[in-house]
């Protein structure tokens, strides 16, 4: 018989590609999914048992882990904008949750989707997975650092945990990063702020190999990983490959980084005052992230789980860009 596996985050960009992953690998999926996603058709039509619910439902999340023997818990709110509350609510509450409730059935391993911004980027030449946690993360990267502790005070009462912690993650179907750097280069409001800041990304294929290990490799449990391509890129280099691509004209001004850090507290207090639910042109995280001069070092997952990026990058971001342009240009921004 088949094992059983919960994918939190089912109908997002990272976890519907794990649902299709865990499908070909022969398992039994189960999806934790929002009550009225649009996805929950076709997840259901693909043969995915469907729990309709929200990770900071206990009930729900008991519901979805039961009879599983391996979670994925790939669910977060990953903005960098939005309410504090919710932000606590889904990435601690809801990790926390879903740490209890695997406990409580036994689940054979936890797989959690942490994120490289538990670390400070911006100062630091080099991370691996015993850097300190930043103490000065943003409100996403804070949020992600206790769902973090949360998934490692769980391992500590006898859950059997692999963490992982991803740069960027791009390719065909991301909402976040491609489509948003090509709507703002399209309209010709891209600047920036930091010369030649090395740009860590993670082609979706290869985060979702190294997901399956993770979940599977006897060394992996008790373990946290790095998770980037490790190929050296700027983020000017990735923005003229991208206006390339819509043909547009690629983006040449640099600004001083303290004054776009300025401009971005800014627009953050004015967007607060207004009360908007809509996140600015610009963000002190979005600021810092994309400076961070950090390498991020994957030897790790490369010498404990023999894990190796087999899509090259260039191939990487040919897929995504080929994607990309079959979009309307109105569908690019939907953050």
């Amino acid at each position: 018989m088949s094992k059983t596996v919960l994918v939190t985050g089912a109908s997002g960009f990272i976890g519907s590609h794990l649902v299709k992953r865990c499908l070909r690998d022969g398992y039994r999926v189960k999806a934790l999914v929002r009550k009225g996603n649009s996805r929950i058709a076709a997840l259901r039509a693909s043969g995915v048992e469907v729990v309709e619910g929200d990770v900071r439902d206990a009930g729900a999340v008991d519901a979805a882990v039961r009879e599983c023997e391996l979670v994925i818990h790939a669910a977060a709110l990953t903005s960098d904008w939005g309410p504090k509350q919710e932000f606590i609510d889904i990435n601690v509450g809801g990790t926390r949750n879903v740490c209890d409730v695997s406990l409580k059935h036994g689940v054979g391993r936890l797989v959690y989707m942490s994120t490289s911004d538990c670390f400070d980027q911006l100062t630091l030449e080099r991370i691996d997975e015993q850097t300190p946690y930043s103490t000065n993360a943003s409100l996403y990267g804070a949020t992600k650092i206790g769902g973090t502790q949360e998934v490692w005070s769980a391992m500590r009462k006898g859950l059997p945990v692999s963490i992982l912690y991803p740069t960027w993650v791009y390719g065909p179907g991301d909402r976040t990063l491609f489509p948003l750097l090509a709507d703002i280069i399209r309209k010709r409001q891209l600047f920036f702020w930091s010369r030649n800041a090395p740009m860590s990304m993670i082609y979706i294929d290869n985060l979702v190999d190294l997901t399956m290990l993770a979940a599977t490799h006897p060394a992996a449990a008790g373990e946290a990983f790095n998770a980037s391509d490790g190929e050296a890129i700027t983020f000017e280099e990735v923005c003229g490959y991208i206006a390339g691509a819509i043909g547009a004209p690629v983006p040449s001004l640099h600004l001083p980084f303290a004054l776009v850090r300025r401009i971005a507290g800014g627009m953050e207090l004015l967007y607060r005052i207004v009360k908007s639910v809509k996140r600015p042109l610009l963000t002190h995280q979005a600021v810092n992230v994309l400076a961070a001069r950090a390498m991020i070092d994957v030897s790790k997952a490369r010498r404990m789980l023999g894990w190796q990026s087999l899509v090259p990058q260039d191939e990487g971001i040919r897929l995504t860009l080929e994607w990309l342009v079959t979009l309307d240009p109105s569908q690019w921004k939907v953050k």
